[in-house]
């Protein structure tokens, strides 16, 4: 047994928006839009941002949505959605060693392109369904 094909396309695509995600700036703080890549979100966000927990869930998601476990994978992956889109009414981030917090001042492609990984992890939840394989 095989998940559905709409399921494994929209997997594959939230994996590679996810994987783009990482390549791009994230947010600006105090103006500055260039110091917070995605990469560094995900190796230092868990310091300070509890929207950083969406990507642990999102790969469970992925699991569970390859695996046809539809239910699990969408409970999964609506969490990491509401997770990652709470990050849009942050007003402030601990951005260095200090604890100090700087205000968000802006969102930018790489926040947009995390988001739209969830909700394509959404959408690979909602069609993963166990197919029988073709001799």
């Amino acid at each position: 047994m095989t998940t559905s094909k709409t399921a494994r396309v929209a997997l594959m695509l939230s994996v590679i928006l996810f994987a783009a995600s990482l390549t791009q700036d994230a947010f600006c703080v105090s103006g500055i839009c260039s110091d917070w890549q995605g990469w560094s979100v995900l190796l230092f966000g868990a310091l300070g941002h509890t929207s950083w927990f969406a990507n642990p869930l999102l790969l469970a998601s992925w699991i569970a949505a390859l695996f046809a476990r539809r239910l699990p994978a969408m409970v999964l992956s609506l969490t990491a959605l509401g997770l990652a889109a709470s990050f849009m009414f942050e007003t402030s981030v601990i951005t260095n060693e200090a604890g100090m917090a700087n205000p968000v001042t802006g969102l930018r492609e790489g926040y947009w392109l995390w988001l739209a990984s969830m909700g394509f992890s959404a959408i690979a939840a909602a069609f993963a369904r166990k197919v029988p394989e073709k001799l």
